[in-house]
């Protein structure tokens, strides 16, 4: 009998690699820039609009995103408590990398790619991933309350330990092995999208009503008797 494949869901994230502290202006987020193996450390890029950047084997520590960052590549990278609140990074991809203890508020991630990515500890509310391919990614430990994921493909995408209340997963594609352990699902929204996914823990009863309400299923509760 064959041996079943064993699924991969930890992201393969690259190990630190030796870097040089960034420099202004020659290493700060510009249009169709690529730079590697730098160090950001409490830089303030929120005023910009960039097109076409690219980070290779980069550490960016406190610091604050572009407001604008279309069809960016970041690659092989450590995102440690940065913040991406309300940045339109569409088109976007991120490749073996970690985003830790970051806000993430209202980022807009859409029709991107998030491959071998780790996001953990992070506030994501509000975030949009709609559209975006998702492979090999766990989100740990977030808050993703009325995040966006409507027309996502997952495959090999695992939640732990997240609030996903209020989020949204209508027309969601599942191409392999999509997992929530332990996670706040109230009042998620296209649930029926969702089939195949595993569900671990968390509170089952409360999603059973949501899923009863998106069918359409009426629940009555028995009516006490006086005898």
């Amino acid at each position: 009998m064959a041996r079943k494949r064993e699924v991969r869901f930890e992201p393969a994230v690259t190990a630190p690699r030796a870097l040089r502290p960034a420099e202004s202006p020659g290493d700060d987020p510009v249009d169709d820039r690529t730079v590697t193996d730098r160090e950001y450390s409490g830089a303030d890029f929120a005023e910009s609009r960039v097109y076409g950047f690219g980070a290779e084997g980069c550490l960016f520590d406190s610091v604050r995103f572009p407001s604008t960052l279309h069809q960016a590549r970041i690659t092989e990278s450590e995102l440690r408590v940065c913040d991406l609140a309300n940045v339109q990074a569409d088109d976007s991809s991120m490749f073996e990398s970690v985003v830790a203890h970051g806000r993430l508020t209202g980022l807009s991630w859409t029709a991107g790619v998030l491959r071998d990515v780790l996001v953990e500890s992070s506030r994501a509310d509000m975030a949009s991933f709609a559209e975006s391919r998702l492979r090999t990614v766990v989100f740990r430990d977030c808050d993703l309350r009325q995040a966006d994921f409507q027309r996502t493909e997952f495959r090999n995408v695992r939640f732990e330990r997240c609030n996903l209340a209020g989020a949204r997963f209508a027309d969601a594609r599942i191409q392999q092995n999509l997992r929530f352990e332990e996670c706040d699902l109230t009042g998620v929204s296209g649930l029926t999208a969702l089939r195949g996914a595993t569900i671990q823990g968390g509170d089952l009863e409360s999603l059973a009503a949501t899923l009863a309400r998106e069918l359409g299923i009426t629940v009555e509760m028995p009516v006490a008797s006086d005898y």
